[in-house]
């Protein structure tokens, strides 16, 4: 799978860092089962094995290292565990049940997945899993599967009003309609590893000596804090719409422009023309964020792929690769995986887990681009902030 696959070294200090975490339980549970905050074991997942971190990109990853993507999880007890949440698409299955509907959330899944190695140019994914069991740490390995959609059957004697559980030959799932949630039994899993952790019976004690160690070998605190949050300081971004709205608040993606920009009245248009729209009202609340407009600037693409780009039409109301139709090819064909001349609709953005894109500023004349989830951008605009 993907540990087996690593350096000793790595391992070593994998293993390391998650016994160090461990041995501060009490700091946050009185549990005999060591600690481990998810948002922490994603991190040290990335430091030490050379992974890029994906935990905050609104996919189904949580990290890639090459051509592999890991969903990361941690977890006690049982191992029928959460794979995909689903609650911004409730409008669209709350009237369904039964084989209906645990084959509409399948094919969502599975849309889920497979847009997500190609915007990332994964070839295989994989969980990685950390089970906390007391005194120790497992490290366990499990294919990550699409649904078999051909072999989808509800398991009849599981399951209530609220549960229903089914299986496709492969695994077996169940969907929670009060949480809009998939899980997953976990039942083959492959012990990669295993380690002991000792639960310190006092770490606030721990960690004031370890100041005061640090102190006493002429190094300022408060000075290596604030080197870090230099390091660490937020880059520009801009969170930019793939639809537009009605005045009902009816979401819709317009069969002539953006995304169907190939769809065009006028000239002949290439099937892999598009742009990414650039309203008015967001080119006022980010004056400054891109350069002039038909200044050509380097856009990275979610999977490493470098094209030119530029702000161009009138007013500068759209993004364009330099030509439009290589981005095109790659968000249209690759990405969302569609035949030439397929007129995208919101509900298939709603499938595809994506609505908006965001541009992260990386240096001069350099800019980075991946998609967001559903309703990213109203949550934005609401105050919120891209993580």
């Amino acid at each position: 799978m993907f540990y087996e696959n690593q350096t000793k070294h790595e391992q070593d200090d994998y293993k390391r860092m998650l016994t160090i975490i461990g041995n501060l339980t009490l700091l946050f549970s009185e549990s005999d089962c060591p600690y481990l905050p998810y948002r922490a074991h994603e991190n040290i997942f990335c430091k030490y094995f050379s992974a890029e971190n994906l935990g905050r990109k609104d996919c189904s990853a949580d990290a890639r290292k090459e051509k592999v993507g890991i969903g990361l999880k941690t977890w006690m007890g049982n191992d029928d565990q959460k794979v995909a949440e689903f609650g911004k698409l409730r409008d669209t299955f709350k009237d369904l049940s039964g084989i209906e509907l645990v084959r509409k959330i399948s094919e969502y899944r599975n849309e889920r997945i497979r847009v997500t190695m190609a915007r990332y140019g994964l070839d295989k994914m994989i969980y990685h899993i950390i089970k906390r069991v007391p005194g120790k740490m497992l490290i366990l390995e499990h294919p990550f599967d699409y649904i078999d959609l051909k072999n989808i059957k509800i398991i009849e004697d599981r399951g209530n009003i609220n549960n229903t559980y089914f299986s496709d030959g492969n695994h077996i799932y169940h969907f929670s309609t009060s949480k809009n949630t998939l899980y997953m039994i976990f039942s083959d899993l492959e012990l990669a590893d295993s380690f002991e952790v000792e639960i310190m019976e006092d770490p606030y004690q721990y960690l004031m000596e370890l100041q005061t160690l640090y102190i006493q070998a002429n190094k300022p605190v408060n000075q290596y804090i604030l080197n870090l949050t230099q390091r660490s300081r937020t880059k520009e971004q801009l969170c930019l719409r793939l639809y537009s709205t009605k005045r009902d608040g009816t979401k819709f993606v317009a069969e002539k422009s953006g995304l169907n920009q190939w769809n065009a009245s006028g000239r002949k248009r290439h099937p892999n023309e598009l742009y990414i729209p650039y309203p008015a009202e967001d080119r006022r609340e980010s004056v400054g964020f891109f350069p002039d407009r038909d200044t050509i600037f380097e856009l990275i693409l979610s999977d490493g792929t470098v094209v030119p780009a530029k702000v161009c039409q009138a007013d500068g109301k759209a993004i364009m690769s330099n030509p439009n139709k290589v981005l095109g090819k790659w968000l249209l064909r690759k990405v969302f995986g569609l035949p030439e001349k397929t007129l995208i609709s919101y509900e298939m953005l709603e499938c595809f887990g994506v609505d908006s894109v965001i541009f992260t500023k990386e240096g001069e004349l350099k800019y980075s681009l991946d998609f967001a989830d559903i309703g990213t951008y109203e949550e934005l605009k609401e105050g919120g902030k891209i993580t």
